[in-house]
């Protein structure tokens, strides 16, 4: 982990482990709040901090800047509801039943603000639809009759399991947005004082539609190697960008109103994108932009600012906040406990991370491979593979195929006006069943390697610890064992 110079002032190692502050006062050795933000379809491209010169956000910036930032952050799922779904339970979305969008957490999974509120916390969630209810709560497929059924049956758990449940459904708009700190508001007036507090607060943006005020200049951006340069597609990015700036002018109230109210100090912020953005080779797709998201952890006085390379998922967030608060980690947490990391700069051991892309649709059976594809990779610390299951079927993007810039691009393809590679990326009528990618040398992901008969050894290791994940998991995919391929 890369230290800044503040790393050496003042950090407290051991006091998270032990539960208090070493040298402290008792008052200050008192049990965290957590405030979890979600971004809905973030990258971790998409933030200035991470190494990205277009994109203005300054308040995620300093944030970054004010605790540690992750560079190599993973979901378990390019999609929101599968995503989540880990956070919240720190496990697998395969393990818990939650890979298509329409399901709603089974109560035999517990989420960690259970055990949280089991222990003197007031707990809630609040803003875009957490979705774990049935995708977006009120809007099961839009179907009244299956919404009926699942509230009348008992599949909606949430307001059992929290003390404040409350969702924007639907929040797309330039005008929803701002519900959505209203509802932040609304949290921090009701909570029990007497407690400390967990919430989880998801913002609509960058979600498509993007309708936020325009302040990013499409002419004046880089765009990644594998973007199509058009006008509409510059229009396009500029467009996310714009989304992410909303974004965090909405984040610096809620960090404003922290500091007002003097809970900063004692209130660990985490911020992290659910998954990768609504764009080429993001989300729906197991490829870096799509799974590797921003992830930053603040705590004042207790972890100082610095920057790490080390491998992790979100399905670490639970254990780690269980831990933070001396809680023990349940057996059936698969996450790692990050605060050795955090408070103590250790290196976690080498390590494997996993995703999973199944159903996205909540109200269109399953026509292509925007709604309905099935794919899961491991990444290690250099190589990730990819394990296509429906590899003759071509890639859909999700939330984009219809837009004209998309359009324009499939009628360039048709007529050879394309270039050769972004034709073979976005228009090839078929995948390979496994891709393999070095991280190292090829960041962006252009040059599968599966065939590459030095690389064997290493293919067919990530194939077995895959296939070891899935019997795990008991995924009901069909297993990835070497075997297959050879």
């Amino acid at each position: 982990m890369r230290k800044t110079a503040n790393m050496k002032k003042g950090l407290k190692i051991g006091a998270l482990l032990c539960g208090e502050l070493l040298g402290c006062s008792a008052a200050a050795a008192e049990k965290p709040n957590i405030l979890l933000v979600l971004s809905d379809d973030q990258s971790a491209f998409a933030v200035g901090c991470y190494d990205n010169p277009d994109i203005l956000t300054p308040r995620l910036d300093r944030f970054a800047s004010e605790g540690v930032r992750f560079t190599r952050a993973y979901a378990t799922s390019p999609q929101s509801v599968p995503s989540r779904a880990s956070i919240l339970t720190g496990r697998s979305p395969v393990a818990v039943n939650m890979t298509r969008f329409n399901v709603t957490l089974a109560r035999r999974f517990r989420v960690f603000p259970e055990y949280l509120r089991e222990n003197g916390y007031y707990v809630g969630v609040a803003g875009r639809g957490y979705h774990l209810d049935g995708s977006v709560n009120g809007r099961v497929g839009r179907i009244k009759e299956v919404e009926t059924y699942y509230a009348e049956h008992g599949y909606k758990t949430f307001p059992d399991r929290m003390d404040t449940c409350m969702v924007v459904a639907g929040a797309r708009s330039g005008e929803k947005h701002t519900e959505i700190n209203g509802q932040f508001y609304t949290f921090m007036e009701r909570r029990d004082k007497d407690k400390p507090f967990f919430l989880q607060l998801s913002y609509s943006d960058p979600h498509t539609p993007y309708d936020a005020p325009k302040v990013h200049d499409p002419q004046k951006l880089t765009l990644p190697p594998f973007y199509p340069d058009t006008r509409l597609v510059r229009e396009y990015l500029a467009g996310y960008y714009d989304e992410i700036h909303r974004l965090d002018t909405d984040f610096d109230e809620v960090l404003d109103y922290l500091d007002r109210n003097g809970l900063s100090d004692n209130t660990i912020v985490i911020f992290m994108g659910d998954n990768g953005g609504a764009q080429f080779m993001a989300k729906g797709t197991l490829y870096e932009n799509g799974i590797r998201v921003p992830l930053m952890i603040r705590w004042p006085g207790h972890i100082a600012p610095a920057v790490t390379d080390a491998l992790v998922s979100n399905v670490d967030l639970a254990a780690t906040c269980l831990a933070a608060v001396g809680l023990p980690v349940p057996e059936e947490v698969e996450g790692v406990d990050l605060l050795p990391l955090l408070t103590r700069g250790e290196t976690p051991a080498q390590r494997y991370v996993y995703s999973v892309r199944s159903c996205h649709a909540t109200n269109s059976l399953p026509g292509d491979t925007s709604v309905f594809d099935q794919m899961r990779c491991i990444v290690g610390d250099r190589y990730k593979l990819i394990y296509n299951l429906l590899p003759g079927l071509p890639w859909v993007p999700i939330d984009f195929a219809g837009t004209e810039m998309f359009r324009e691009l499939k009628r360039l393809h048709e007529t050879g006006q394309l270039a050769p590679d972004l034709s073979r990326l976005y228009f090839s009528p078929g995948r390979p069943m496994f891709e393999l990618y070095d991280l190292k040398e090829d960041p962006t992901e252009q040059h599968n390697l599966i065939d590459d008969p030095a690389l064997k050894p290493i293919r067919d290791e990530l194939i077995l610890k895959l296939t070891y994940k899935m019997i795990e998991d008991e995924d009901f995919a069909t297993l990835p064992h070497p075997k297959i391929y050879e």
